[in-house]
């Protein structure tokens, strides 16, 4: 994996939103589905929910979308 740069907080939120990832950022949001706490997860769902004025069901439903197209380990907890 290569993290050349950080992931900006809009795109991320974008990300978690829309379901697609980004070019450039497959490694990271992999790291962050399957790496990072739940609660920071969840933290991020609510805050991309909020940015983008969807519902956190809806940006649930994407980041299952996420987890199945990037093939994270965790991929359960996401579906």
């Amino acid at each position: 994996m290569s993290y050349v740069q950080e992931v900006p907080p809009d795109t991320l939120g974008h990300a978690l939103v829309s379901g697609s990832v980004p070019k450039g950022y497959a490694a990271h949001l992999t790291h962050l589905l399957d790496e990072a706490p739940v609660p920071l997860v969840v933290l991020a769902v609510e805050e991309a929910a909020l940015s983008e004025g969807v519902s956190p069901k809806a940006v649930w439903r994407n980041v299952a979308k996420l987890a199945r197209s990037l093939a994270v380990q965790r991929q359960s907890l996401w579906v």
